[in-house]
């Protein structure tokens, strides 16, 4: 369908067609990047460019099926330091809730597959078919190295994402460019693969992707996004208190912060562990991304939603570790009373771990949270933005 964007409510000029890709095809790598929930910034603002303008954002059902391997990956990893949790906290008489492990199931790889592939597909995402590959065509090709194959045969999988998304742009469109976001530098010199289809190609990391097609629409359009940002960020920021104030008395789950980033210079890094937080405080909005669908969430049609981007800053109090870490481990962390605890009564430990106080600093450290919003869809769609609602914290 040459010649105009469907899917948006903008559309864009014939001379911007000489520029555009019709599709985006996303690695399995890429998707890793994007984060589990897909809460980086980049694929956020990915999402609202290629729904606004139409633009097929798409992943094979290899890629999908891969993603969600990763996806169990992590529930198993984290099922298991769950259970190692539970049984630590046992010996040490800490009252927790009798689960079993046989409680706590990951759910069937097929089943997992749907509920993902539903949630991208609410996103703004397009699932599509792998390509059926002749055996003959790929041991030859795996024989010959062709990349993405490499010493061994390594890359069948590659190579199968690369053909569908080929056999896709091929069937879709009458002269297709496309883009390919991925890190994998032996996907990215399968070019050719491409070129033997006459599909105009080009390989981008994800960090890269979102100044790729701002550069693209750059004669006819980049400036028309970047005010339509700016006039939805300076509309957000008139609302700051009431978000602040909204993200100051909602529960957080703080699951990303570390004592120190890996540029810290060795001097101001801390080596202990975190003792309690003295305060957590929510300083300013840092960015503001529309017309993304929030991964899993449903958005009313007549709804335009808003990701709101908020710094949060936090006091804690860490202890150091002032001499040998294994001298650290073979102290005794604390002093207790079995016939102390009753069960229903929170009684104080006696930390002997060293010099409770001689140990301990206060570091400053900040994260951000997200606050999902939206704004009245009709209006949003002639530049007129209104009724403001804060729905949730994700």
């Amino acid at each position: 369908m040459p010649g105009r964007w469907a899917g948006g409510h903008n559309t864009v000029t014939e001379g911007v067609w000489k520029h555009l890709p019709y599709a985006i095809y996303l690695d399995t790598n890429a998707l890793r990047a994007a984060g589990l929930n897909l809460d980086k910034q980049w694929i956020n603002e990915l999402l609202s460019i290629t729904n606004q303008f139409g633009m097929s954002l798409c992943i094979s059902e290899l890629v999908l099926a891969e993603w969600c391997e990763h996806i169990i990956e992590v529930l198993e990893s984290n099922r298991q330091r769950l259970l190692s949790s539970i049984t630590l906290l046992k010996q040490y008489d800490i009252a927790v809730p009798n689960i079993k492990p046989d409680e706590i199931s990951l759910p069937e790889k097929t089943r997992l597959i749907e509920v993902v592939s539903s949630k991208l597909k609410a996103a703004g995402f397009k699932v599509i078919p792998n390509w059926d590959a002749p055996l003959s065509r790929l041991l030859s090709e795996a024989v010959g190295k062709k990349p993405p194959f490499g010493e061994g045969g390594k890359g069948l999988c590659d190579a199968v994402i690369l053909e569908s998304y080929a056999k896709h742009a091929k069937e879709n469109f009458a002269e297709p460019r496309v883009l390919v976001v991925s890190q994998d530098g032996a996907v990215k010199r399968s070019e050719d693969r491409f070129k033997e289809h006459n599909i105009v190609v080009d390989f981008v990391s994800e960090s890269d992707i979102v100044k790729k097609i701002k550069s693209l629409l750059s004669v006819e359009q980049a400036a028309s996004i970047e005010a339509k940002k700016l006039q939805l960020r300076e509309y957000i920021l008139t609302y700051e208190p009431t978000i602040l104030d909204f993200v100051s008395k909602t529960p957080l789950k703080i699951t990303d912060w570390m004592l120190y980033l890996p540029s810290t210079e060795q001097g101001d890094r801390i080596n202990g562990t975190i003792e309690g937080i003295l305060s957590v405080k929510p300083v300013k909005i840092i960015d503001v991304i529309g017309g993304v669908p929030t991964y899993g969430v449903e958005i009313a049609l007549n709804r335009y939603p808003v990701t709101i981007f908020v710094e949060i800053e936090m006091n804690i109090v860490v202890r150091e570790y002032s001499t040998g870490g294994l001298l650290a481990m073979m102290q005794p962390r604390a002093i207790v009373q079995p016939k102390a605890f009753d069960g229903k009564t929170l009684t104080p430990l006696e930390n002997t771990f060293f010099d409770r106080k001689a140990g301990e600093v206060t570091k400053t450290i900040k994260s951000s949270v997200t606050v999902g919003a939206s704004l009245d869809a009709e209006k949003e769609k002639v530049n007129v933005l209104d009724d403001f609602r804060i729905e949730r914290i994700p």
